[in-house]
């Protein structure tokens, strides 16, 4: 069957072999990836990067070419004509089990982003799912709503009217990319929790962005992070959930977030897969 949904990655022109990587991984699991040039924020000049960001507003070089590399994805989603995309940056990998739906299609009228990975937190806190908004994509995947946005945009689904609205309103910028709150309505967000249907590659220790560049053989258990139950175990051990559930809860009744619903907190995003 064919790719019924585009795959973008936002990448360097210096970072081929983070791009290489990422392009063995998909050929295995059937995707067909585009590739496009992301915006080098240190590159441009201050005046350039005063001219993008609204008055008032305070972001690095980095989440400035961040941003307007996501810009060219909604964009090239647009100009696709097809109703939705995946956006992946060059250290996001699509888990061999949700690849189908690339191929099948997703319930678009559902959700305006679909994170496929996301992490437990954004500038505000915590970020919760609800256990009782679920929504079934099948093959073992649920999608479910999110309290906001959390941190991360490495690897999610966004659909074309929302690639529209950010695209009105992308410049100039009122934050980063991954945060959610700026915007002037509120998006309907959902995330895969358990199953995830991303990872992040090893290449993701060294940042092509900024000076990160920490070392691969200094990640312990490799042989280990080649599966989800080694990190479903790792929360376990720390306590890392039931630690997050307590500050969700106290979150609820200090009305921080609605009541009556089944908040739930998110285990760690940006695990890393080592194949």
């Amino acid at each position: 069957m064919p790719q019924q949904i585009p795959v973008y990655v936002l990448s360097l022109p210096a970072a081929a072999d983070r791009r290489a990587r990422l392009e063995r991984h998909h050929a295995r699991i059937g995707i067909e990836l585009t590739m496009l040039e992301g915006v080098d924020g240190r590159l441009m000049s201050e005046a350039e990067r005063a001219a993008a960001v609204a008055l008032g507003v305070t972001l690095t070089p980095s989440e400035i070419g961040c941003h307007l590399s996501h810009a060219r994805a909604w964009q090239a989603l647009l100009d696709s004509g097809k109703p939705c995309a995946v956006v992946l940056e060059d250290d996001g990998l699509i888990d061999r089990k949700f690849a189908p739906f690339l191929h099948e299609g997703l319930p678009t009228g559902a959700f305006d982003y679909l994170f496929l990975d996301v992490d437990a937190h954004n500038e505000r806190g915590l970020v919760a799912w609800d256990r009782g908004d679920g929504l079934a994509l099948g093959r073992g995947f649920t999608a479910y709503a999110l309290s906001d946005g959390g941190e991360g945009a490495h690897a999610y689904v966004i659909t074309r009217a929302e690639a529209q609205r950010r695209l009105e309103r992308a410049v100039p910028l009122l934050g980063p990319a991954d945060i959610y709150h700026v915007l002037p309505y509120r998006p309907r967000i959902r995330a895969l929790i358990r199953p995830k249907g991303a990872w992040v590659a090893p290449t993701s220790l060294v940042s092509s962005i900024n000076d990160r560049a920490d070392s691969v053989e200094q990640v312990p258990l490799r042989a280990l992070r080649k599966s989800a139950l080694f990190y479903d175990v790792l929360d376990w051990l720390r306590g890392d959930l039931r630690k997050k559930q307590a500050r969700i809860d106290a979150m609820v009744k200090a009305g921080e977030l609605p009541a009556g619903r089944d908040w739930r907190a998110m285990p760690t995003g940006r695990r890393m897969l080592f194949d």
